[in-house]
């Protein structure tokens, strides 16, 4: 039991860790990061719809 409460501590900060040295996330600024999160959903989004046109010849729907 105490090798697992250790992993997840560990597991937790290397999280945090990594949230907070690219200095993107911020705690203070929730507009800000919104922003950030959109963006990385409209990249998504655009990746998918991307995969869709080169890999089975669909056009963007706006119905879906």
């Amino acid at each position: 039991m105490r090798r697992k409460t250790r992993k997840s501590w560990m597991l937790l900060a290397l999280l945090g860790l990594s949230m907070t040295l690219p200095g993107c996330i911020s705690f203070t600024s929730w507009a800000h990061n919104k922003r950030h999160l959109k963006q990385f959903y409209n990249q998504l989004q655009g990746m998918h719809e991307d995969f869709d046109r080169m890999i089975f010849g669909l056009d963007r729907n706006p119905a879906e």
